[in-house]
């Protein structure tokens, strides 16, 4: 048989293969998992029914998912070679500051005296570390949804699987926590989830290297 003859015949049939992307039952499970040990450990905020039906529980919900989905786009293009991640990461940039300037404007229109108690709110110290430490309960799930994947940039990759992790954790820790000022959201909600992709970085400089 003639090479030509040979390749042809090894070709027939091939079908182009599907390509790998995060697999959201781990997502969803990391989620689930998460938001219960947030309301089993710091219990749910005392007002979350009566939240839950106003529009500030669900714009600091909506910023965090915003999150969790850049990221997520952001980690689905990293995970292919020679594919382009500029747009997502972009798009994670975006999400950030449209939450900053949200921020700004909300402090420039209070008086000048009820700036600090504004930003700070009453939970400041803690809000980023336990978003952080909710982070370390989804991120082996979410690492989980992207074992498919093929990253070539681990520490860019691991930096998005942290900000995933971050970002599901921070929309759990919403259940728990009644701060919901733009400025507080957009400073210590954010703070936590960058922490998250900062360790998501030192950890996949390592663990996602071929």
């Amino acid at each position: 048989m003639k090479t030509d003859d040979l390749i042809e015949a090894l070709a027939l049939g091939l079908e182009p293969a599907r390509a790998a992307r995060p697999a959201p039952l781990w997502l969803a499970l990391a989620f689930l998992v998460t938001a219960a040990a947030v309301l089993a450990t710091l219990g749910p905020r005392g007002d979350l029914g009566e939240a839950m039906t106003g529009a500030n529980f669900w714009l600091k919900a909506t910023y965090t998912a915003a999150l969790s989905a850049a990221a997520l786009w952001w980690l689905d293009r990293l995970g292919r070679p020679g594919a382009s991640a500029r747009r997502p990461a972009l798009a994670l940039a975006a999400v950030v500051m449209v939450a900053a300037a949200a921020g700004v404007v909300e402090l420039l229109r209070l008086p000048a005296e009820l700036r600090l108690d504004d930003l700070l709110g009453w939970s400041w110290r803690e809000c980023s570390l336990n978003i952080l430490g909710s982070a370390l309960i989804s991120a082996p799930m979410v690492w989980l949804s992207a074992r498919r994947l093929a990253p070539t940039r681990p520490a860019l990759s691991g930096a998005a699987l942290g900000a995933v992790s971050g970002g599901l954790a921070a929309t759990a820790y919403g259940l728990h926590c009644p701060e919901a000022t733009a400025a507080f959201v957009a400073v210590w909600y954010t703070l936590g989830v960058a922490a998250a992709a900062a360790l998501g970085a030192a950890v996949g400089r390592m663990a996602l290297r071929w």
